[in-house]
């Protein structure tokens, strides 16, 4: 009896350390130093590229190192991209430990591997993005889903091919454009509009709102042959109960026609809008964690469609990025940037930063400046400096290597020729700026 049962724990334990599943993996026992050795450089790595692991979801395996092969390319590139070569190593005995991994803020990447030989870190990647497959450390934010453009930026820098105006806007940007180029900012809760005329740039009108109230959103909409201005208005900030933050209370929505004579409104019953955006004739409102979608009738504007997010809206830009005639929609929180497509299906998050953290402010804008047919994005940080995203195969990337502290970039269209120009705000104690218009 003594006998058969320890030939049965001996089965146990040979399982547990030495059971190949169905991939030629097998499941092993560590001891707790062991298993600490492992952690030491598992968490040196991920302190390197900013990165964390649910360390619950850890798990440790025997196996061999995958074959350097054509099915397992863009995983030896993945690698080699964090700095270990997996080349030398092509089918060695090794520990491999996995883990669910994390952006800083907690948002879920995907699933980490880490390689070892003889004990030492040789290799390491993530499966993650909309494909599923192997990504580099390097790679922070991979598409979620399949947005399906159709052509990617080639940057190689700006365009030089520029002539300088002087002007005066101002320096934390604009919010919208109409098609006859007239250009809303928003300064100090009042609405203020900007037009060009041959060279000269000027500012044409100042709308001021009565009642205790002050802009803080405002967007053109397509209305036919004319553009409303709609304008989110809120009540002056205030401190809240503890004395430490200001609100705003939003209070309506009111359009103003070509001449820029306000026309009807559409009353906010809970207060809670952050931020307006247009497509096709449409309003979008953004409140609290929805998408409200409005539409004009005869007797006014009346909301169509209630959409949820995972997030709050302070800046929506809505643009073709790659010119395929599907409109991407760019939101922001103030700590992350987020890419949908809206379908009939509803919003779609095509891609979105990890960051959890205030670091973005004021609009986005894109624009292509360097003239490849694919739009850039621009959204100043926290010091007011451009923070330019570019469109990859792999999910938008920064590319700031030509900006410089506290310059600011607004690309749009200025003169209506068809080609994006930027208003370009220089770091200084003046921060002056000038407009740069595109050569035809």
């Amino acid at each position: 009896m003594k006998k058969a049962i320890w030939l049965l724990l001996g089965m146990c334990f040979f399982c547990m350390t030495g059971c190949a599943g169905d991939d030629g993996d097998q499941s092993i026992s560590l001891s707790a130093q062991e298993q600490e050795a492992y952690i030491k450089q598992m968490d040196a790595v991920m302190d390197e590229f900013y990165w964390s692991y649910d360390k619950d979801s850890l798990t440790f395996r025997g196996g061999e190192v995958p074959l350097d092969n054509e099915e397992n390319v863009r995983l030896y590139s993945a690698s080699q991209d964090a700095g270990y070569s997996l080349k030398a190593i092509a089918g060695s005995e090794s520990v491999t430990a996995e883990a669910e991994l994390l952006h800083y803020n907690g948002d879920i990447a995907g699933d980490v591997n880490f390689i070892f030989i003889n004990k030492q870190l040789s290799g390491v990647y993530y499966i993650g993005g909309y494909d599923d497959a192997a990504y580099s450390l390097r790679e922070r934010n991979p598409f979620l889903t399949n947005g399906d453009f159709s052509a990617y930026e080639s940057w190689t820098g700006m365009n030089t091919d520029y002539r300088q105006l002087n002007g005066s806007l101002p320096v934390d940007g604009f919010v919208a454009k109409n098609r006859s180029g007239t250009v809303a900012s928003i300064q100090d809760g009042r609405i203020e509009l900007y037009h060009l005329s041959g060279s000269v740039l000027s500012r044409m009108r100042t709308l001021r709102f009565q009642g205790g109230l002050e802009a803080i959103s405002a967007v053109f909409v397509e209305n036919g042959e004319e553009d409303l201005l709609a304008v989110l208005l809120a009540d002056k900030t205030e401190a809240d109960a503890e004395g430490e933050a200001e609100i705003q209370q939003a209070e309506k929505v009111v359009f103003y026609d070509a001449l820029l004579q306000p026309t009807t409104e559409i009353e906010l019953e809970d207060g809670g809008g952050t931020a307006l955006g247009s497509a096709s004739g449409k309003l979008f409102l953004f409140a609290d964690q929805v998408m409200e979608t409005y539409e004009a009738e005869e007797e006014g504007w009346y909301r169509t469609r209630r959409e949820s997010l995972r997030h709050r809206v302070t800046q929506c830009h809505i643009a073709d990025l790659d010119g395929n005639g599907e409109m991407e929609y760019l939101l922001t929180d103030g700590m992350d940037l987020y890419l949908y497509h809206h379908l009939e299906t509803g919003l779609i998050k095509l891609w979105s930063t990890h960051l959890g953290v205030e670091s973005l402010y004021g609009a986005l804008y894109s624009g292509d400046l360097n003239g490849d047919g694919v739009k850039e994005v621009y959204i100043c940080d926290a010091t007011g400096t451009a923070i330019r995203y570019i469109l990859t195969e792999k999910g938008l990337r920064s590319s700031n290597e030509d900006i410089q502290y506290g310059q600011a970039i607004y690309p749009c269209d200025w003169n209506g020729d068809g080609m994006d120009d930027y208003w370009n705000i220089t770091e200084g104690a003046d921060r002056g700026g000038n407009l740069f218009l595109s050569k035809q």
